[in-house]
């Protein structure tokens, strides 16, 4: 008699059936009264809030943050390009054919693109390879301190290929470096008039 009654009771429970009549993949799937668990229709009531879809959004779609981008520099190479560089072995680089003295052409390279444009810092062989097609006044200079030069960046182990005997300081006031021809680097007076080569690599000059 007892089993017959603990059959009885469980045949009056509503357990959920493997079966298709069942099946579900998200609550709006099941009748009222029913969400759904683990693939099928249960008794029960969603929690606060559900998710009409039961989907979850990603966190970047909801606060809006930006994917990371696989290049931080191509937003600068980009302004870089629209301001009249062009891209060569070496790098981002504008070569101009006016002369200028060292400042207006320190100036006119940082204002190109501002915080990341300056005067060539000459980094590589292959930018002392370009530089020296150009000719012109480099990110070199010093003005600051008399004998210590710096380039424009202040970035540690740039190239300075001098000419021999130079840096001279001939006349007592020659503190800007130009590139020659050769490759070669000489000191001259900042006031001269010269064609310069900016360079684009992100990296501000300083102050």
């Amino acid at each position: 008699m007892r089993s017959v009654l603990v059959l009885a009771m469980l045949a009056a429970c509503d357990f959920p059936t493997p079966s298709q009549d069942y099946a579900c993949r998200v609550n709006a799937d099941c009748e009222t009264g029913r969400i759904c668990e683990r693939g099928y229709c249960v008794i029960g009531t969603a929690g606060p809030n559900p998710d009409a879809s039961n989907t979850v959004t990603p966190d970047a779609a909801i606060d809006g943050a930006p994917m990371p981008d696989a290049d931080p520099f191509a937003q600068i190479r980009q302004q870089c390009i629209a301001a009249g560089y062009t891209q060569d072995a070496s790098g981002l680089h504008r070569a101009v054919g006016n002369g200028q003295s060292w400042v207006n052409a320190q100036a006119d390279c940082a204002d190109d693109v501002p915080g990341a444009t300056h005067l060539i810092v000459l980094s590589s062989a292959a930018e002392v390879s370009y530089a020296a097609g150009q000719l012109g006044w480099i990110g070199l200079s010093d003005r600051t301190t008399e004998g210590q030069f710096q380039n424009v960046t202040l970035e540690p182990n740039d190239l300075r290929p001098w000419e021999p005997g130079q840096p001279d300081n001939g006349g007592g006031s020659e503190d800007c470096a130009h590139i020659r021809s050769s490759g070669r680097l000489d000191d001259d007076q900042c006031g001269n008039g010269r064609d310069y080569i900016c360079e684009c690599d992100g990296r501000p000059p300083a102050p």
